[in-house]
């Protein structure tokens, strides 16, 4: 079976750009990233794409967005869950011998609509939704239970806030916008919620050998209802990460790069522990320093977008490293209730 490597990614955080359509953004992503890994457009046989309609406020939203991405007269496929599950799917297309280049691109441009109202109306109509149900609400019921049952969160917390804003504020590629900050759900603060912004990501996965492999990727999946999922110990994190690293021959003691998509402060906490990279209630005091070094939500967040970014860093830091063993992973856009996870090799 042949193996599949990522060549060089392309991202782009912005927020309500006038001077260019959701279209000319994926195009110039795109673009970039085809030039950046030095891939001509016309060797690319398919392309996989990570968007939600609802987000982009548009039905149908590939029809119109997708040649942007290249997938004019291509084979092309779009899901609407997190684009970490596009790598995976590119990934198996390339291992099965049905593409050579594959073309990866999501993106979710926040500054087009309400966020809040986006997010209620993703929840089940009859029960949740007039709950006023939200991703962020359920990141606050999660939040809620970390700190019942883990002390150590509360006296962690706000220092592994400053840590996470002085780390994006670092970065060159924060966002000169972001979307009007709304009001924290109670446990939560102001400083543990996303930067929402406009994002578009692209990357190709290639059966040309590169120097970073996808060596293993898997995928699982909790209960539909909130309140049927263990918050605290997020189990289809932990189950695709066992298969991740099951299927990639590895250890989790190997891993020596997170990078891992959480709404808040609190969901990359506990993602780390499920993930083994942190001790069981002793996520709080290492999130900072153990995973995401860009930032991660502080630096700029909007679904489905996420998993690839998180996929694209991994890869990058890998690169800087020159080795190493990285695990990414990308949660789906109604809370977190699918989960994908990816292993990296960067070899030299």
């Amino acid at each position: 079976m042949t193996a599949a490597y990522l060549r060089t990614a392309a991202l782009e955080l912005s927020w309500a750009d006038a001077s260019r359509s959701l279209q000319d953004l994926i195009f110039s992503v795109a673009r970039r990233a085809l030039d950046e890994s030095g891939v001509e457009f016309e060797r690319l046989d398919s392309v996989v794409l990570a968007a939600h309609d609802m987000v982009d406020g548009r039905s149908l939203s590939s029809m119109v967005s997708a040649p942007a991405a290249g997938s004019y007269l291509r084979d092309e496929i779009r899901l609407s869950d997190d684009a970490a599950a596009a790598v995976a799917t590119a990934s198996m297309r390339v291992r099965a011998g049905l593409s050579r280049e594959c073309m990866v691109c999501a993106w979710a441009r926040a500054s087009e609509g309400d966020g809040e109202r986006i997010s209620t109306a993703l929840f089940d109509p009859f029960y949740a939704r007039p709950l006023g149900l939200t991703e962020l609400s359920v990141s606050a019921l999660r939040a809620s239970v970390a700190l019942r049952e883990f002390p150590a969160y509360a006296g962690g917390r706000e220092a592994a806030a400053e840590r996470r804003a002085g780390q994006a504020a670092e970065d060159p590629r924060a966002p000169a916008g972001h979307a009007a900050p709304v009001p924290a759900p109670l446990p939560l603060r102001a400083a543990e919620l996303p930067r929402v912004c406009d994002i578009v990501c692209a990357l190709i996965v290639s059966a040309e050998r590169t120097d970073v492999r996808i060596a293993g990727h898997g995928m699982s999946c909790e209960p539909y209802w909130p309140g049927d999922r263990d918050l605290l110990a997020l189990p289809a994190l932990r189950d695709a990460t066992e298969r991740a690293l099951r299927s990639a021959a590895r250890a989790p003691a190997e891993v020596s790069l997170y990078e891992l998509d959480g709404l808040t402060l609190f969901d990359e906490a506990l993602a780390l522990e499920a993930v083994g990279g942190a001790r069981h209630g002793q996520g709080m005091a290492s999130v900072a320093e153990a995973m995401n070094p860009c930032g991660g939500y502080a630096l700029g967040y909007c679904a489905p977008a996420m998993g690839l970014v998180r996929v694209a860093e991994a890869a990058r830091r890998l690169r800087e490293r020159g080795a190493g063993l990285a695990l990414a992973s990308g949660s789906s856009t109604v809370a977190a209730q699918t989960q994908t996870a990816l292993v990296l090799e960067c070899e030299p």
